[in-house]
């Protein structure tokens, strides 16, 4: 059963460097550093933010934004990692999280699905 859905979209352009110290984890911002141009940084922030807010908005709660981190699987896939999934299961309870993050030339979209277990 669905629980909720939250979507975003951001422009890229938007985002300025610095905003990342208070967006990303630590496990996101050595991510971050591993890239080198700006434009792919900016493409990483965007992405992890718009995430961040497609969850607030399917949970309907503000979450602080560096207790949520955003990995990718060996495919590529989107995730959130365990300490993210414990600290949203001690304030919500138990549910599947399906998340998704989309770029194009100069947007960052997302989308999250509550299901209930």
């Amino acid at each position: 059963m669905i629980k909720g859905i939250g979507i975003d979209i951001i422009e890229i352009e938007r985002i300025n460097l610095g905003i990342e110290k208070k967006v990303l984890s630590e496990k996101e911002l050595e991510l971050l550093n591993a890239f080198s141009g700006e434009k792919r940084k900016k493409e990483f922030i965007a992405g992890r933010f718009s995430v961040k807010e497609s969850l607030i908005k399917a949970f309907g709660t503000f979450i602080p934004y560096k207790e949520i981190t955003i990995l990718n699987d060996d495919k590529g896939k989107p995730y959130l990692d365990e300490k993210t999934m414990k600290y949203l299961k001690e304030k919500f309870g138990d549910y599947i999280i399906h998340i998704s993050i989309s770029h194009e030339r100069n947007y960052a979209t997302s989308i999250v699905l509550l299901e209930i277990i």
